[in-house]
């Protein structure tokens, strides 16, 4: 695993020695040159004041100090030494004025030489002493950087400690969460750069939170829901045992046999909702001809509303071609005609429209059943939710003709459009159900994407 701490203090303490070491030369050469500069204006300093005092005539010359730093000589302009060197130096006079560097006795000099009417002066000076002078002077301007250096990298550590001991303290907050918790992480206490990926935390928990909420929402209705068949089951198969006579016999058998058929199409039902809310593992998405696929699930319900006495059919059809998976679009267009069928009355009708719209396409199934209340469009997508029927004792729907149950709701599951929406979101669709008036109705309309 990537040590982000140690990665930044690697980086950074590459980059501090690179940074001192570049400014250790600069600054050294800096010195070094500003310390030849001054010790050469020196040398012309001594060569301008040498002379003053001396007689211009020849006689014995004046020796200076031995111990001095500088090898002194002086000429009239006869030629004649008016100053010399200690006896131990000998520095040869130049030919030409201004500095030059030489080498006499076994070692490098330095040497200025001036002239005017009257003399010439000629001031030379060891390197050696130059050299010591210049390196003394660059130590003493290189020291500063060579002691920050050191306390820079020791902040730069200290600092990034900090900064990481907030992340670790988000981590332990995270960690100590429960799985109830609902509230957002703070971004007061963490670095402007890591509030981005804090939100971002944020918003994922809060998708956790709602999946968790719907997941036991799920579970506890559908205990609830499957609990009422079953019972129900239970006491017709209790009923069917005490029958007395063949025709109650058989009467109770054939209530046994609705109550089992109910309860096989939940279950059937919970299974389809558990494997299309669960991630896909197969079956990728495929080019398919829209017109036909709905056409093929339309032909699948005719009989069905035939009986009933819809007419179902197909009102618009333009040519279209999407990606999704066919297997799941049948379920879906299934779910949505069966939807369809179950709330439309004896002599309605049901539409089918195919349409491109733009790159995408859009396909509508209007029914004429009187629509759902506006409070109920909202809820429509959740799990066991059955919308009231439009009509109650009236035209349509009759209490106790097999279609609505005793609780006024017509007889399914609730999972349907539940189905509906869980296909919808893995194949990247788009449904959106409401209202329709003149004929009064239900209007579903489902948009595809453009073919990948």
């Amino acid at each position: 695993m990537t040590s982000l701490r140690r990665s930044a203090l690697i980086w950074m303490t590459a980059l501090l020695a690179i940074v001192g070491a570049v400014a250790v030369i600069v600054s050294y050469e800096l010195a070094h040159s500003e310390a030849a500069s001054v010790l050469d204006g020196q040398l012309r300093q001594i060569a301008l004041n040498a002379g003053e005092g001396l007689p211009e005539s020849a006689g014995p010359p004046v020796e200076h100090d031995p111990e001095d730093d500088f090898a002194i000589d002086i000429w009239n302009a006869a030629g004649e030494r008016l100053r010399a060197s200690p006896s131990s130096i000998v520095v040869p006079r130049q030919p030409g004025l201004g500095f030059s560097t030489i080498e006499a006795g076994g070692e490098d000099w330095r040497v200025y030489t001036s002239a005017d009417a009257h003399r010439t002066v000629q001031v030379a000076q060891r390197m050696s002493v130059r050299r010591e002078f210049a390196e003394r002077a660059a130590l003493s301007a290189a020291a500063p950087i060579l002691i920050v250096i050191p306390l820079a990298w020791l902040v730069i550590t200290w600092s990034l400690g900090r900064v990481l001991g907030q992340l670790t303290q988000l981590a332990r907050t995270i960690a100590a969460r429960g799985t109830d918790s609902k509230e957002k992480l703070s971004t007061a206490d963490v670095p402007e750069e890591v509030s981005p990926l804090v939100e971002a935390m944020n918003v994922l928990i809060a998708r956790l939170q709602h999946a968790l909420d719907q997941q036991r929402r799920f579970v506890s209705d559908a205990a609830h829901e499957l609990r009422t068949p079953l019972t129900a089951l239970r006491l017709q198969v209790e009923n069917l045992g005490g029958a007395a006579n063949e025709k109650g016999s058989d009467g109770r058998t054939v209530e046994l046999g609705d109550g089992i058929r109910r309860a096989s199409t939940l279950l059937d039902q919970l299974l389809k909702m558990a494997r299309f809310e669960a991630p896909r593992e197969s079956a990728p998405p495929e080019r398919l001809d829209l017109a036909s696929l709905v056409t093929e699930c339309m032909a699948e319900h005719v009989s069905i509303a035939s009986r009933k006495g819809v007419d179902l059919g197909i009102a618009a059809r333009e040519p279209a071609e999407i990606s999704a998976v066919a297997a799941e679009l049948k379920i879906l267009f299934g779910n949505l005609i069966d939807n369809a069928v179950r709330y439309t009355p004896a002599g309605g009708t049901i539409d089918l429209s195919i349409r491109r719209q733009g790159a995408g396409a859009v396909v509508e199934v209007a029914d004429t059943g009187g629509g759902v209340s506006e409070s109920d469009l909202p809820r429509l997508f959740d799990r066991f939710f059955r919308a009231a029927p439009p009509k109650i004792g009236g035209s349509g729907f009759v209490e106790g003709d097999g279609l609505v149950e005793s609780n006024g709701l017509l007889e399914g599951s609730g999972l349907g459009l539940a189905i509906v929406d869980a296909i919808a979101r893995r194949n990247g669709i788009e449904v959106n159900i409401s209202n329709r008036q003149d004929p009064a109705g239900l209007l579903v309309r489902v948009w595809f994407p453009a073919a990948s």
